[in-house]
């Protein structure tokens, strides 16, 4: 059998996730015995609050167990219009503009999938998160690269924006705090971004899964909190990253009601809903701030150590991210391009990290801190001892 002759075209087109490939590489290798230092996951090292966990237990035994409306249960729902009012300036209607789902990479697809159209193209600003462009291409729709460079600190402009839209740009999507720069949005690139989707009157992704890991005092700014543009936006937020609920599956969209209604037929047919009970205690994680700002605490610190500890090796070039658990370091070692220079430091140092390529910049490479301060200690040491002889 030749499998290839099943497999759909537009699969067969796309790559798999590079960060979770490398992931998968790093527990077999600690599987078979070999001491690795795993630099490429996206995922927080803390629990989920206890709080949460609690929550999740009584409703299992309050019976939640069971299917749900496809936006998702009004309590949660009810609680993410409050959160959104209060926090982001978007006011929405609970009852027909907030769609539960189970994750925000389903909910990113989800918004993909019921807009775009074979021919369609995205704007995605490079370097961007692996599966930006997979889940555009899984549509029949064509992602389109707009690229930013680490030179000016990945600064967006309406110049750059204009030289990649055509007839045929139905979407871009934007992502602050950015994976895997670090990134936030100043309030100048809103107004850019904004006003370039009123003038082409395009709609957006707004993916604000980091917006609660930010430092130095910055905050993230939703794009729909400007009332002129909000009705072209779909802002996509979760639980994943802010409260370390990962492994819950569960997120969210907020749009306008003739959006959400053409989105919530998806849902129906692909999952009919988001789990009931995870949904029942994410509504307790809105009242989790002092255990999230002691994570975003400890971030910071790892972060600190990290950007100092880097920019005093030969080879990296690293500016302290203003948001997310990430550094996105510019290399130049040897004249080795970022998948060359990953390779280098695994083989000969045991440092696993996500070269850049896979973020569409072959300059730059991508740590997180999302790991131990012990384990990042390792992972310094050992670069150490490699590139300082």
């Amino acid at each position: 059998m030749i499998v290839n002759e099943f497999v759909n075209s537009k699969v067969q087109s796309i790559p798999p996730s590079a960060s979770s490939s490398l992931n998968d590489i790093a527990n077999e290798l600690r599987a078979a015995g070999k001491k690795i230092v795993n630099l490429t996951i996206g995922e927080p090292n803390f629990d989920t609050p206890k709080r949460i966990k609690e929550a999740a237990y009584r409703s299992i035994e309050s019976g939640f167990t069971h299917y749900v409306p496809a936006l998702g249960v009004s309590v949660l729902r009810e609680s993410i219009a409050e959160k959104l009012k209060s926090e982001n300036n978007i006011e929405v209607n609970p009852a027909d503009e907030i769609i539960v789902t189970p994750g925000a990479k389903f909910a990113i697809y989800l918004a993909l999938t019921t807009f775009l159209e074979e021919g369609d193209e995205v704007l995605i600003l490079d370097p961007s998160w692996v599966s930006y462009g997979p889940l555009v291409q899984l549509t029949g729709a064509k992602p389109v690269s707009v690229p930013l460079y680490f030179d000016d600190n990945f600064k967006i402009t309406r110049e750059k924006l204009e030289k990649n839209v055509t007839s045929k740009t139905k979407m871009i999507i934007i992502n602050s705090p950015n994976n895997p720069t670090g990134r936030v949005l100043t309030k100048e690139e809103v107004k850019v971004i904004n006003q370039f989707i009123l003038d082409y009157n395009i709609l957006a992704i707004s993916d604000e899964i980091y917006e609660h890991i930010v430092f130095d005092n910055l905050k993230n700014i939703s794009l729909a909190s400007d009332p002129s543009v909000k009705e072209n936006i779909i802002t996509i937020n979760g639980f994943s990253k802010s409260y370390a609920m990962t492994g819950w599956r569960l997120g969210y969209i907020a749009a306008n009601k003739f959006l959400v209604k053409e989105m919530a037929k998806v849902q129906q047919h692909l999952v009919s809903c988001a789990t009931s009970f995870s949904q029942y205690a994410a509504v307790e994680a809105f009242a989790c701030e002092e255990e999230v700002n002691q994570m975003v605490i400890d971030y910071k610190k790892r972060r600190d150590y990290l950007v100092s500890e880097l920019n005093s090796l030969p080879g990296f070039e690293c500016r302290y991210p203003e948001g997310t658990f990430y550094v996105f370091a510019k290399v130049n070692y040897k004249g080795m391009n970022s998948e060359e220079f990953s390779q280098y430091i695994f083989e000969n140092a045991g440092v696993l990290v996500t070269p850049g390529a896979a973020y569409n910049d072959n300059g730059c490479i991508r740590l997180s801190f999302a790991a131990s301060m012990e384990e990042l200690e390792a992972g310094v040491e050992s670069l150490k001892e490699l590139l300082i002889r």
